[in-house]
């Protein structure tokens, strides 16, 4: 269980990146399924680990969907930790220039955000003929979530659609990414250390506070300083390496996360450590498998595109889950809905690429 590498190639990032998004995807598809089993992301409650417990006690035909609903939004943490670990791995001994890393970024990902919020209003406009009684698009939600402004007003993080809350949380991890870099450059570990300290006394003693004015930190990059430092901690070794007593002590305390609160607090990086001390495993046994290492970095290269559209995409397939309400349609429509976004994804991969092409080329 150990890992003890020079460093993640571009290959395994996709393979963990594939895992990743499957993980999402299936997580936010199954989360809100009756029975409501719930999810300790952004908030704590020791009830959902026993909700969770009884879905699988009493009917364990349910374990995909609990297992799922209840782990799968951990998914995020892999994209959270590699966002710095692959900058860091760019960035660390060449010169970043604050104006031209952030154009790259807007470059890189915010169009291609803007080209599935019209594809979303798009299908919105559609949905309105269809069904004209009904509110379909939330036009204050898509302008603050454009503006990249939401996770900072209350009872917008998560509209108009749950998983672009990541939009303005990672735009907010490249304008701080600069101060972080340059602050381990400057005063080494113990910078990533204190970091780290005064994010988790802000998750313990302000968050309370905020969660009572409608806002959470974990909604903003302040919220995953702990996870960033540790991503920025790895890319800036030599090699990777995590022994047996660090994987153990991680492993103990993503259990405990489930049953207390300032253990949940941590669980983030419990599970990151956890999950990079076992890839070498996984790697290992990818190698038996051609086919299951092609469709992970398949999955691992669409992932941005497939993060994007799977939220608005899923409605009529949830639908159906819905109304049959039974264990076999849930995993069949979960499937359905997995593969439409899938291929939708991958088109509006493609159409971004084109279009990109086609500015560049008259430019």
């Amino acid at each position: 269980m150990t890992i003890n590498i020079d460093h993640f190639s571009k290959e395994q990032t996709a393979i963990l990146k594939g895992l990743g998004i499957l993980l999402i995807v299936l997580h936010n598809f199954f989360h809100n399924l009756k029975p409501v089993i719930g999810e300790n992301e952004f908030t704590f409650s020791p009830e959902i680990f026993w909700n969770f417990y009884h879905v699988l006690q009493l009917s364990p035909e349910n374990c995909a969907r609990a297992i799922f609903s209840y782990f799968g939004h951990y998914g995020v943490q892999i994209f959270i930790f590699f966002s710095t670990y692959g900058l860091t791995r760019k960035y660390y001994r060449k010169p970043l220039i604050i104006g031209q890393f952030l154009a790259d970024r807007v470059n890189k990902i915010y169009f291609s955000f803007l080209l599935c919020v019209a594809v979303y209003i798009l299908l919105g406009w559609l949905k309105a003929e269809i069904m004209p009684g009904e509110k379909v698009l939330y036009w204050d939600s898509l302008l603050w979530k454009v503006l990249l402004v939401s996770s900072f007003i209350p009872g917008q993080a998560l509209m108009p659609v749950g998983p672009w809350w990541f939009m303005p949380f990672i735009f907010q991890v490249y304008l701080l990414y600069p101060w972080l870099l340059k602050g381990h450059q400057k005063w080494g570990d113990s910078f990533l250390i204190l970091v780290s300290v005064a994010a988790l006394a802000a998750e313990s003693w302000i968050n309370p506070y905020l969660l009572d004015h409608g806002l959470n930190l974990n909604y903003t990059v302040f919220g995953h300083l702990t996870l960033l430092c540790l991503g920025l901690f790895f890319a800036s070794r030599d090699r990777i390496k995590i022994r047996n007593v660090y994987a153990g002590l991680a492993l103990l305390l993503f259990i405990l996360g489930s049953f207390n609160a300032q253990a949940w607090i941590v669980s983030n990086i419990a599970f990151t450590v956890f999950a990079l001390s076992t890839s070498t495993t996984l790697f290992n046994l990818l190698l038996h498998s051609a086919l299951a290492t092609r469709l992970l970095m398949f999955f691992g290269n669409i992932s941005f595109p497939l993060f994007m559209v799977n939220g608005f995409l899923r409605t009529p397939f949830h639908h159906v889950a819905e109304i049959y309400n039974h264990w076999w349609m849930d995993n069949l429509a979960a499937l359905a809905s997995l593969l439409f976004s899938t291929f939708c994804a991958y088109g509006l991969g493609k159409m971004d690429h084109r279009l990109r092409a086609v500015v560049r080329s008259k430019s």
